[in-house]
């Protein structure tokens, strides 16, 4: 039998490659490349969450009426229906002060309340359902308010950039479904209080920075194409609010009342896919409308922010003023973006462009681009230096004003795996990270178990530097940039997912004022993307059903997760139930509901995660949250010798790995055309002499520190994995014990691999 000759995988630039023919593709080609992606001539593990905080409001001295005779029971939701509208509203620990007379109550951070100095007067508080009971009070009948910190709970909506007047210096504003929000010194705070909306958990916000205020402040623009609120504004000035934008546009009074989108362009402002009429209840909708102003000054209306007006700005029946065009399809206007000095429109399945003419009276023409490739979200439009990127129900789209043609001609059918359900199209968010050269796109898978959920569960990322995709098992609804003041050191990590003498990055490497790409979650949770090996805390627990017979129950609203998914529990207050046994633990989850979802343990004796965490039943005060540890799949083409008609035996692999202190991966083997049963590992490879032990000459772990010899960054390591058959197919990826070990916390970078192989005789007939 001729001798094992190396296969040499380097200078790796295919990546993910879907409903292709696996057995001739290239040899840096996957078919599933999940968790892991093409960077620079390597394959890198993604990067975990970093958490910049959870969208929250402040609540100072809300009266609470007359306190209640001892004892006072009350629920605290309720009785401030006004500030806390959302069901899932959840009071941060240690921030809730209940001031009853002269005496103040403060949270001790663990569901009690305690006068300082201690008095007659206590009390306790559940931190997700609001119940309040008070003792000491007498009587009642004293004047009592509030003051707290709470999480409304609700999806973000829009993480947007609002032009200041430094250079280089953006401010991040938030949105969920009701409420602004801006980052503060001490975190997330609401933006400009007073204002709410009224929107969807699809009807994201869009925002454009254009013209300037009567103070010189930038003004910046809001739309969340919702028939219940309108166009809105701001300079963001302290003593300043939001103002509604509803121009007159003709001589019969009919007003813009909402657009899918507003951009500047020509030194007009426009708006697109349009409502208008006598008021936003009675608008009607023009799917397929340009609207534009005249140039200079769009502002029609005096406000606390404007006084230089231009009163019939965007009067389309005053010549050399407003205007707007129709474009000549029945398709609605779903995305837009500059390329070059035109503005390319994508409609649901066609493309146009917008051009400039020069013209007063008809400034713009629009000409058709493509008639079959569209876009079917908004916020998959992502701007690249000559084209414009969208997401349509055909694929994924570029277009650079001369022509619209598909660029996923190596995962073709992946957008025909997108939930259509529940707007699912709508939910589609694009952004592109300059840095590093990538495009990141969120969108909803819908797996099986999955069929009421809504938010995106998956991210698809685009290395545009060589064409290369993958997928990242993300759940986010929005994503932006957001401009830290001050860069990341190890003395400010304070998360509770690790410590900072884990952190692997230097004493600073972020940049102040750097833009770095954020994503809002459907729980309120804002992450810094891709800047740690592990996830920080991205999930809250509403509510936890102790058993001791059964698994215990987490309740988690809209939690995302599928069966099999790992967690780490943190938060729960000491000395509550289920701090002991919960807290900083790892385990599996088994998917109930959209809600709800079981616990597993580790077994160590099947390597599987089997056995059900038993609790006692006790009352869930709330505080807790959850980390998702990711894992990673990275597979293979399925390597063969089909050209000489011979079957294919793999002998060992040496692969060049990045050295780490503590970590390993797992290899499985394939053959042929099965891809359930590893042949590397038990139950098919054991020792027949050792009653069927695991045959320790074979190893499928391999270590990612030094093995020996000269210290080195990086290290070549040699796994055996003997396998025979017509097809084999490797597969890299972390073990169920590697999941609850230090190696899930490991950087993972694969920069070579060298497979060893030899034809094996006559291949062999109907095995596959």
């Amino acid at each position: 039998m001729p001798a094992y000759t190396p296969t040499y995988i380097k200078g790796i630039e295919t990546g993910l490659v879907q409903e292709r023919v696996e057995f001739i593709l290239p040899n840096d080609a996957y078919p599933i490349l999940e968790n892991m992606f093409v960077f620079r001539e390597k394959i890198l593990r993604k990067q975990g969450y970093q958490l910049l905080g959870r969208l929250r409001r402040i609540i100072t001295a809300m009266s609470l009426g007359l306190s209640g005779a001892s004892p006072w029971t009350f629920n605290l939701y309720t009785t401030l229906a006004t500030p806390i509208l959302q069901v899932f509203a959840q009071i941060e620990p240690g921030t809730l002060q209940i001031t009853i007379g002269a005496a103040v109550l403060i949270d001790q951070g663990d569901g009690t309340l305690q006068t300082s100095p201690l008095s007659g007067l206590s009390g306790t508080v559940n931190y997700n359902t609001g119940a309040i009971v008070i003792t000491g009070t007498g009587a009642g009948g004293v004047a009592a308010s509030a003051s707290l910190n709470y999480f409304p709970g609700l999806p973000v909506m829009g993480l947007r950039s609002r032009e200041l007047s430094d250079i280089n210096n953006e401010q991040l504003i938030a949105f969920d479904t009701v409420y602004a929000y801006k980052f503060g010194a001490t975190g997330w705070e609401e933006f400009l209080p007073g204002t709410v909306w009224s929107g969807t958990d699809y009807e994201f916000f869009w925002s454009t920075n254009y013209w300037v205020a009567a103070n010189n402040n930038k003004v910046f623009w809001v739309t969340n194409f919702s028939s219940g609120d309108p166009i809105r504004y701001t300079n963001g000035a302290a003593l300043s609010n939001w103002v509604n934008f509803e121009p007159i546009i003709n001589a019969a009074g009919d007003r813009l009342e909402q657009c899918l989108a507003l951009l500047p362009f020509r030194g007009r402002l426009l708006a697109f896919n349009t409502l208008e009429g006598q008021n936003l209840g009675a608008a009607i909708q023009y799917p397929q409308r340009i609207r534009w102003a005249a140039i200079g000054n769009p502002f029609t209306e005096v406000s606390p922010i404007v006084t230089t007006v231009s009163a019939d700005a965007w009067r389309d029946d005053i010549r050399g003023k407003g205007g707007f065009l129709d474009i000549p399809t029945s398709e609605n206007i779903v995305a837009i973006g500059f390329v070059r000095d035109n503005l390319v429109i994508y409609c649901e399945r066609s493309t146009w462009q917008l051009r400039y003419t020069g013209r007063s009276i008809a400034p713009f023409q629009i000409e058709k681009v493509n008639t079959e490739l569209g876009a079917e979200s908004t916020f998959s439009a992502v701007q690249f230096d000559t084209s414009l990127v969208g997401i349509g129900d055909k694929g994924v789209v570029e277009c650079d004003s001369f022509k619209s043609e598909r660029i996923d001609v190596k995962i073709p059918d992946l957008v025909f795996t997108f939930n259509n359900d529940a707007n699912g199209p709508s939910r589609v968010h694009g952004i592109r990270n300059f840095q590093k050269r990538l495009a990141f796109w969120t969108y909803p898978y819908k797996p099986d178990e999955r069929p009421t959920d809504v938010y995106p569960n998956r991210r698809l990322v685009y290395n545009y530097e060589n064409d290369s995709w993958a997928i990242f098992t993300d759940s986010l609804t929005t994503l932006g940039t957001y401009q830290p003041q001050s860069g990341r050191r190890w003395q400010d990590f304070t998360q509770p997912v690790d410590t900072w003498a884990n952190q692997n990055y230097p004493w600073i490497d972020r940049q102040s004022r750097f833009p770095s790409i954020v994503g809002g979650n459907q729980q309120g949770y804002v992450e810094y993307l891709d800047q740690q090996v592990k996830n920080d805390i991205s999930l809250s627990i509403y509510n936890i059903t102790g058993n001791t017979t059964t698994s215990t129950v987490i309740n988690s609203p809209a939690h995302n997760l599928e069966t099999g998914q790992v967690i780490q529990i943190f938060g729960i207050p000491a000395g509550t139930p289920f701090a002991t046994s919960l807290n900083q633990n790892i385990f599996s989850v088994v998917r109930l509901t959209a809600d709800t979802f079981e616990l597993k343990v580790y077994d160590p004796t099947t390597g599987q995660f089997s056995l059900p965490q038993l609790d006692d039943p006790g009352v869930y005060v709330g505080g807790g949250q959850m980390a998702i540890l990711d894992n990673f799949r990275m597979v293979s083409k399925k390597f063969n010798y089909l050209d000489s008609g011979q079957a294919i035996q793999l002998g060992f692999i040496d692969i060049l790995l990045n050295k780490t202190s503590e970590g390993a991966i797992s290899l499985k083997t394939y053959i042929d055309y099965n891809t359930n049963s590893p042949v590397n590992i038990p139950p098919e490879n054991v020792n027949p002499d050792t009653t069927n032990d695991p045959d320790t000459f074979f190893n499928s772990v391999v270590p990612t520190t030094t093995e020996g010899g000269i210290d080195s960054f990086k290290e070549w390591h040699r796994v055996y994995c003997p396998a025979r058959g017509t097809f084999v197919t490797i597969e890299w990826t972390l073990s169920n014990a590697q999941m609850i070990g230090p190696e899930q916390e490991s950087d993972v970078e694969i920069d070579a691999q060298i497979l060893w192989m030899r034809p094996a005789g006559r291949q062999l007939p109907n095995s596959f």
